[in-house]
Order: structure tokens, then C-alpha cells, then sequence
């Protein structure tokens, strides 16, 4: 039994100095700490079954010793009824002498009642002074690697079960296990051999399997990654000998990154067109709207200067009409009066719309031309000035300003202005005639930006027209207003360059609410 518990415990410390190693281990992925983990349940259930098998092993060997030590006792007993009552001590020897066929037996011996040693083979030391006073079918005692088994010998030719059958003796049996522990322990120290090697195979195979598959993945995965963060399509994953299915996976990955890395460069190509022909358009806006606004003022000028020519000529007939029949007269007058004057004020108002009209569209095009000078700006004393700018539209229209405590932001002064300019003035200028007005202005802090709100109580915008009403040359259904479509075109390119979003919520009839986000963090110059 002590061999057995020698082994047990020698695997015990084996098995601790693997756990400590593997802890002192680099924590690997995922996946090897998985197939670690699958090796380590492994081994606890082989350590189990050989404690198991073991502790079954040793008490069914104990047991069928102590059963066959038993018989012999029993049938030693029956064979010494008769050397017992006649104190036949040759006849007890030879019965004695017969167990030495048995190898466990390492001793017998036959007692009278008396005390008196009648026959011993391989004498017990010291056996008859701790003997029972009492009758027992069976006694033993279990030591190190012996047992020792007492039978009690009764009186012959009486039942077995009579209770009151005298004793005239017994005999004792000593079984040397020895032999038995050293076998047993042959066996289990074969099987934790055995154990061991499956351990150490299932460890082989799993640095295998880390190194062969395990290792290609953390590679497939490290290059996702860089891919991820970097977008370098360039790169493509190795091939791995031997591995078919996982170079499928590989070949796999890199065909879709050259499909990724092909329609990148399509996009890229594309958007470098399109950039161009932005630049094209904003060139072409430039230009058209600088260089038409020459023939615009001409225009104006020369209408002017009409307008006094008239006023000339009106003096001179004023004196030829005296002799001027009366027909001619009321038909000169009716085209000084009223044919000319009308018709220069249709030319002057036309000229007037187009001049504004130009320069919105020269206003928007030189927002892709200038730099932006990012500063910190006091949007609560910008947001005053503008209100004091528009105060007589205000006044006129009846409309009262809330604004609440608004913080300072970083953003280009200039642009900035115009947007809270452009969204004010709009606010004032669709405001319902039939009842007082009302717009408010508040600011949202949020982790990376602040967002500004406009509220009006106006006309609103019907859901149809809210989706184009940021696109140049395009306004809502409120045509009785005056406007070119370009100021909301305007202000939602200067909040896309400040690096903000800007959006809308309205309804028809009750009113209308813009709100804008300014990042806090915008880089100072940049180049627009």
C-alpha cells in the first residue's frame, strides 16, 4: 500500500511542475490556449483514472487475498480438530507443512485452548500474549505488507451453529504481500508510463498543431489587422507546405484582397476625377460668375444713365408737346410715363436678382479657394452682432430672439458668421405673418463637438422640399419669399469645411429647427 501511495504522489509533483511551467509561459492566442486547455483536461482525466484504477486495482487485490487467506484458515482449522484433541503434534506439523505450496503464506501455527503452541511453521513472534478470550468466525490484522488471519478451532462432531460448541484451539495464517504490492505496482508504474507518453504525445502533437495551424492563423490575423488599420492591400499572407485547407483560407484571402485592392484603386481613381472635375466646376463657377458680373454692372449702369436720359427728354418734349396734337400727345406721355419707366424697372430688378445671383455663386466658389484661419470665437458676442444686423428685418416682421448661454468654439470667425448670418436671416424671413414670432437659439455640449439649434415658429418646410432644400439653386414651396436658392447651399458647405454636419427638422405650419455641429478640435490653416 505504501508503494502505491509513493507513486501516486510522485505523479502529483510531476504534474504540479507542468502547471507551473505553463503558467510562467507567454500568454498565448486564443486558440493555443484552447488546445492547452483541452491538453490539460486531458491529463486530469487520465490522472484521475489512474487514481482510480489504482485504488480499485489495490483493495480488489487486498480483498481476493484476504477471501483466499480465509479458506485457508477455515479448512487449517477443520484439519486440526482431530491434532488438537489428541495433542498430535506430528499430525498438526504435517498439516502445516502442507500451506508451503502457497507463496503468500509466510507462517501458520496451531494453539491449544491452553495457550500452548502445538505446531508452527514460520513462527509469528510474540503471537500468544495478545491472542482473543472470545470465539470470532474470522479475525485479522492488516500491517505494512502483512496479514495475519485467526480461525478458532471448535470441538468435533457438533453443529457448527451450536453456541455453546466449546474451543479447543486456533490456528493463525500470516500472509506475506510483499510479492502482491511489488506486482501491483509493476502494473501501475507500466500504466503511468503509459500515461506519461500519452501525455507527452498529446504535448508534441499540440506544439505540432500550434506551430502548423495556430501559428498561419495568428499571421492571417496580425495581417488583417494591419490591413484593417493601416488599408496597405499590398500586403498578402504566405502559402504554408502541407496544410491544404489552410492555404485554401490563405489563397482565399488573398484573391479578396486583391479584389479589395482593385476596387480601391478604382475609387481612388474616381474620386481623383471627381475632385478634378470639382475643381473644374468651382473654376468654372469662378469665372463665369466674376467675369459676368462686369457685363451685369454695365448693364446696370447704362439703365441708370437711361433713366437720366429720360428725365432729359422729358424736359425737351415737355416744351415740343405744347403744339402737339392731343392724341400724340397722350400717347407720348403714355411712353414716357409708363412703357419706359416700366421696362427699366424689369431691367433693373432682373439685373439686380442676377448681380445677387452671381455673387452667391462666386461667394460659394471662393470656399474651395481660401484657407481657413481657425481661431477661438465668442459665438454668444457673433450671434448678437448678427441679431443687431438684421434688427430692422426683425423689427419690421415683429420677431423676438431667445438665446441662451452660448460657449466658445474653435472655427474660422468669418465663416462662422456667415452661417449663423445666412440661418438668422432665414429664420426672420420665413416667419408667419399671422402670428408674433419667435426664434431661439441654444448650444449642446457634447464629447467631441457642440451642436447649435435654431427654433422658428414659421412657415415650416413641408417634408417634400426639406431633402433639397441644402442643393444650390433649389428653395421650398414658399416662392412668395424672396430668395436665389443659394444661401443654404452656402451655409452647409462652410459647416462641411469647419468639419461639421448640419441638418433640419420641420414641420408645415408650425415651424422649423436648423442645427449644425463644430467639432472641438479643427486643424488651425487648413487648406480648403
Amino acid at each position: 500500500m505504501s508503494i502505491v501511495k509513493l507513486i501516486v504522489s510522485k505523479m502529483l509533483k510531476l504534474t504540479d511542475k507542468g502547471k507551473k511551467a505553463s503558467s510562467v509561459e507567454t500568454a498565448s492566442p486564443s486558440i493555443s490556449r484552447h488546445l492547452n486547455s483541452i491538453l490539460w483536461v486531458s491529463t486530469g482525466i487520465m490522472l484521475i483514472s489512474f487514481i482510480l484504477f489504482a485504488g480499485y486495482t489495490a483493495i480488489s487485490k487486498y480483498r481476493d487475498t484476504i477471501q483466499r487467506m480465509h479458506t485457508l484458515a477455515s479448512i487449517l482449522a477443520i484439519n486440526s480438530e482431530a491434532p488438537l484433541v489428541f495433542s498430535d503434534r506430528p499430525s498438526a506439523e504435517e498439516n502445516l507443512h502442507s500451506l508451503s505450496a502457497i507463496a503468500e503464506v509466510s507462517g501458520a501455527g496451531i494453539i491449544k485452548s491452553n495457550g500452548e503452541t502445538l505446531a508452527v511453521y514460520a513462527p509469528l513472534p510474540n503471537l500468544t500474549q495478545n491472542l482473543p478470550g472470545t470465539a470470532k468466525n474470522l479475525l485479522h490484522q492488516v500491517f505494512t505488507d502483512k496479514l495475519h488471519l485467526e480461525r478458532p478451532v471448535l470441538a468435533p462432531n457438533q453443529p457448527v451453529s451450536e453456541p455453546s460448541r466449546p474451543i479447543i484451539g486456533r490456528v493463525w495464517i500470516e500472509a506475506d504481500l510483499t510479492e502482491d504490492w511489488l506486482e501491483l505496482a509493476t502494473v501501475l508504474s507500466i500504466f503511468m508510463l503509459v500515461m506519461f507518453g500519452i501525455y507527452w504525445l498529446g504535448r508534441a502533437l499540440n506544439n505540432r498543431l500550434a506551430s502548423s495551424v495556430v501559428k498561419p492563423l495568428e499571421e492571417l490575423a496580425k495581417t488583417a489587422l494591419e490591413i484593417g488599420q493601416n488599408r496597405n492591400y499590398d500586403r498578402r499572407v504566405l502559402f504554408w507546405p502541407d496544410i491544404t485547407e489552410l492555404n485554401a483560407v490563405v489563397n482565399g484571402f488573398n484573391q479578396m484582397l486583391e479584389h479589395i485592392q482593385s476596387r480601391d484603386e478604382e475609387l481612388q481613381n474616381r474620386r481623383d476625377l471627381l475632385e478634378q472635375y470639382n475643381e473644374e466646376l468651382k473654376d468654372f463657377s469662378y469665372i463665369v460668375s466674376h467675369d459676368l458680373r462686369a457685363p451685369i454692372i454695365n448693364i446696370q449702369g447704362f439703365v441708370n444713365e437711361l433713366g437720366i436720359s429720360l428725365e432729359d427728354l422729358r424736359k425737351i418734349l415737355d416744351v415740343e408737346m405744347e403744339h402737339m396734337a392731343e392724341h400724340k400727345k397722350a400717347a407720348l406721355l403714355e411712353i414716357l410715363n409708363e412703357d419706359i419707366p416700366t421696362s427699366t424697372r424689369f431691367i433693373t430688378g432682373g439685373v439686380t436678382k442676377m448681380n445677387q445671383l452671381l455673387a452667391g455663386i462666386l461667394k460659394i466658389s471662393r470656399l474651395g479657394r481660401q484657407e481657413l484661419n481657425i481661431g477661438i470665437v465668442d459665438t454668444q458676442h457673433l450671434v448678437n452682432d448678427n441679431i443687431e444686423a438684421i434688427k430692422y428685418q426683425s423689427d419690421q416682421a415683429g420677431a423676438e430672439f431667445m438665446v441662451s448661454l452660448l460657449p466658445q468654439v474653435e472655427a474660422d470667425p468669418y465663416l462662422l458668421a456667415q452661417i449663423f448670418a445666412n440661418l438668422l436671416s432665414n429664420a426672420v424671413k420665413y416667419l408667419d405673418p399671422a402670428r408674433p414670432g419667435k426664434i431661439e437659439l441654444w448650444a449642446d455640449q457634447q464629447d467631441d463637438c457642440v451642436q447649435f439649434f435654431i427654433r422658428d415658429n414659421g412657415l415650416g418646410i413641408p417634408e417634400k422640399d426639406q431633402k433639397k432644400i441644402f442643393e444650390m439653386f433649389r428653395r421650398g414651396s414658399n416662392h412668395n419669399v424672396e430668395g436665389e436658392g443659394v444661401g443654404l447651399n452656402y451655409v452647409k458647405s462652410a459647416v462641411k469645411l469647419l468639419g461639421g454636419t448640419i441638418s433640419v427638422a420641420s414641420t408645415a405650419g408650425q415651424g422649423s429647427i436648423f442645427s449644425f455641429t463644430l467639432p472641438k478640435d479643427v486643424g488651425r490653416n487648413k487648406p480648403v
